[in-house]
């Protein structure tokens, strides 16, 4: 049907609730249809080691397979779903995404914390779309603290910090017990883990401030229903409601307008990073987002979808920055997808790995800056730990292994830090990018023969003209060595003289 086409989802699965909302694209603007939430404290059960107990799994997993059952119908490739700092914690994380995935019924990105960051910015700055000036955006969430200061749809300045209303009142009231002592000790560590970024922020500057999350809107709701403040969160209305809270003696005597009962184990501890937010940035008033990650990861959704992808970008600058040889990396890109079109047949999901080849393509050589001999493992370095925006966690994992194994000896668990799913997908976009390389190594363009590849399972045959592989020696002593490198990851390549037709 043509409107499911025109159907996009965004999954948010923060540490303390769950999101789901749904849009139709009409005239070229999101019309939204549809948003269940639903607290699932996925911090809550996570203990020092990282390890989920049994009953905080089985709610997600509930939660997971209600909001797959709403999914149903949508096309997989308009749909994005995130995990956020909790996921990022899991000691097991592939082990339990395996099962949420499944209750879902698609793919779960994990996201770090500064993409993160910018995806809350994305979502919270379509709701102040076409407003001029420097914007601070402020995200309390249930595990981690999202700040940016951007201008317009841009984030200029991003910082992802470990605390949260689930993670702070654990650590602070942990008994459920209000008092001054924890109170304080709560917000110097807070405060604390902002001085770094105190004086970045401050000397940067923004004209307004905008907070965005439950507890930011459960504080200004509790606040404006006091009558102490009108559309804004003011300085002076949170510090009237912090001295409210400071006056019970347990998170089971608030009672506060607008307070709903799921908040209340979680509140106290989100409202002392949102006063120690509000005191070390010098905050006077804030204005109350109702738009969060969830918006943003939607936007950013349809952003690739529409040729407006920010790890574009990312790459382009990636491959500036570090002097790549762009035309060498041209060549290897069209071979390598000359070579991913033989072996795969066309389909809208196979964009992806198009874009994944596409992108190791630019990044593989990124490191012959720092060493010529052992480039690879300095390419692969790069990409796995810098900081590249609009990639989740596992892209990024998936890109740097690509990057770091095009050639030479390829490690065996080249594939253990992914989901499984993502195992076939990457040993077979490895052999791509690797036979690129080997049939690219001359850097002449003119020396790239005409090749055919028939794949069965995972045997790969290779049909190259006899006159040419005479006449290049070497490149047909490197398919020889490729094809020991290969068996180490259960791949067999054959290599077979054909002489190409006439007429091809």
């Amino acid at each position: 049907m043509p409107e499911r086409s025109e159907t996009f989802a965004a999954v948010d699965l923060g540490s303390n609730s769950f999101h789901l909302v749904v849009a139709r694209r009409v005239h070229g603007q999101l019309r939204y249809l549809d948003r269940i939430k639903e607290m699932v404290r996925l911090a809550g059960g996570l203990d020092g080691e990282g390890r989920l107990d049994m009953e905080t799994q089985h709610r997600a997993l509930e939660c997971l397979a209600r909001f797959g059952q709403r999914l149903r119908g949508i096309p997989a490739a308009n749909i994005r779903a995130l995990g956020t700092q909790t996921f990022r914690r899991l000691r097991h994380a592939n082990a339990f995404l395996a099962v949420a995935e499944t209750a879902l019924g698609c793919p779960i990105d994990i996201v770090a914390g500064r993409e993160e960051a910018r995806l809350v910015y994305l979502g919270v700055s379509q709701g102040v779309a076409g407003k001029a000036g420097r914007r601070l955006v402020v995200d309390i969430g249930g595990a981690s603290t999202e700040l940016v200061i951007g201008d317009g749809s841009q984030a200029i300045e991003l910082e992802s910090l470990q605390f949260g209303c689930v993670t702070g009142s654990r650590r602070h009231f942990p008994d459920g017990l209000i008092s001054e002592k924890r109170w304080q000790k709560a917000r110097r560590s807070v405060l604390a883990e902002m001085q770094e970024l105190q004086a970045r922020f401050t000397r940067l500057g923004w004209e307004e401030a905008i907070g965005s999350s439950g507890t930011i809107r459960a504080a200004a709701v509790s606040c404006q229903q006091r009558g102490w403040c009108e559309d804004q969160l003011t300085a002076e209305a949170l510090q009237k409601l912090v001295e409210e809270v400071l006056g019970k003696r347990n998170v089971e005597e608030l009672d506060l307008p607008g307070f709903n009962e799921p908040r209340r184990p979680v509140f106290v501890g989100g409202l002392a990073a949102l006063s120690a937010v509000f005191e070390a940035l010098n905050i006077e008033r804030m204005t109350i987002s109702p738009y969060a990650l969830r918006e943003g990861a939607l936007f950013d959704l349809l952003g690739r979808l529409e040729h407006r992808d920010p790890r574009e970008t990312t790459v382009d600058a990636f491959m500036a920055r570090y002097a790549v040889d762009r035309q060498q990396s041209a060549c290897v890109c069209e071979v390598a997808l000359t070579a991913l079109g033989q072996l795969v047949a066309p389909a809208p999901m196979e964009r992806d790995w198009q874009d994944m080849l596409r992108w190791a393509a630019g990044l593989h050589e990124t490191g012959l800056n720092i060493s010529h001999g052992s480039y690879q493992v300095h390419s692969g370095y790069l990409v796995a730990q810098s900081d590249m925006v609009g990639f989740s966690q596992h892209e990024q994992l998936f890109l740097a292994a690509l990057v770091r194994f095009h050639r030479r000896e390829i490690s065996r668990a080249l594939a253990r830090p992914l989901p499984a799913r993502l195992h076939d997908p990457l040993k077979l976009l490895l052999f791509c990018l690797r036979l690129a390389w080997v049939l690219s190594r001359s850097r002449d363009d003119r020396a790239i023969p005409h090749f055919r590849l028939r794949r069965k399972a995972r045997k790969i045959h290779l049909s190259l003209d006899p006159a040419w592989a005479m006449a290049h020696p070497l490149t047909l002593a490197d398919l020889e060595n490729e094809r020991g490198l290969l068996r180490v990851i259960g791949w067999t390549l054959e290599l077979g003289l054909e002489a190409r037709p006439a007429d091809a």
